[in-house]
């Protein structure tokens, strides 16, 4: 994984400014998308400045290089689930932006795992949560569900920025929003401010990191 070598390399000898800053929600052009078709094997690499402008950020901050130096040990495997569920192996670097890479992460709203899947989500994609035992904690477990999940997303909502936000804010949120724009793209939701800031900025966090990490997928 030459990109995630070279961007681990970067982030060790760039010192930043600790913690994620919000910045100001800038007015963003439509992107300019790098590839042409929204595939379910490949993740699209628009050119935008909300992009840009988290590649920046990430490049300046240590989470960066502690969070992929977590995920070197998992990365391997979970792309090759991602490939035999037929989607892009770039989803693999997901868990980067949900967990840190920490196998038992938990989060506010009871998400747990790489995967930060809450429990009727995991349930619903075949993993076993109880009081005994709970798959949310064994990697590959959770990245079996979380490919399944992925895959349902993408077959829903018929491109990747949308899939990715609705993994993020929940499949309601997302067609409460296309339910009064039908045919709008993640970036016109974004631009007409219908999604949570959390949630865009979750994809083009995301998108930013897969650029930096795997420049020669794009």
């Amino acid at each position: 994984m030459p990109g995630l070598r070279s961007l681990l390399a970067v982030a060790a000898i760039v010192t930043g400014c600790g913690g994620f800053r919000t910045p100001a929600p800038p007015p963003a052009p439509a992107p300019t998308a790098a590839v042409t078709a929204d595939t379910p094997a490949r993740l699209p690499c628009p050119r935008d400045e909300r992009i840009e402008e988290w590649e920046r950020r990430l490049r300046e901050d240590p989470w960066l290089r502690e969070s992929l130096a977590r995920g070197e040990q998992y990365l391997p495997r979970l792309r090759a689930i991602m490939e035999r569920h037929g989607l892009p192996p770039s989803l693999a670097l997901l868990p980067a932006v949900e967990s840190g890479f920490d196998p038992r992460a938990r989060g506010r709203y009871g998400e747990l795992g790489l995967w930060q899947l809450r429990r009727p989500t995991a349930r619903r994609f075949g993993l076993v949560v109880t009081v005994h035992r709970d798959d949310r904690l064994e990697p590959e477990r959770a990245t079996e569900a979380a490919a399944r999940y992925l895959a349902a997303l993408h077959e829903r909502y018929g491109e990747w920025p949308l899939a990715l936000a609705a993994y993020n804010a929940g499949e309601r949120r997302i067609d409460r929003a296309l339910a009064r724009e039908p045919d709008a793209t993640f970036w016109d939701l974004a631009d007409h401010g219908r999604l949570p800031r959390t949630s865009r900025d979750f994809v083009t966090r995301f998108m930013a990191l897969v650029q930096l990490a795997e420049p020669a997928t794009c």
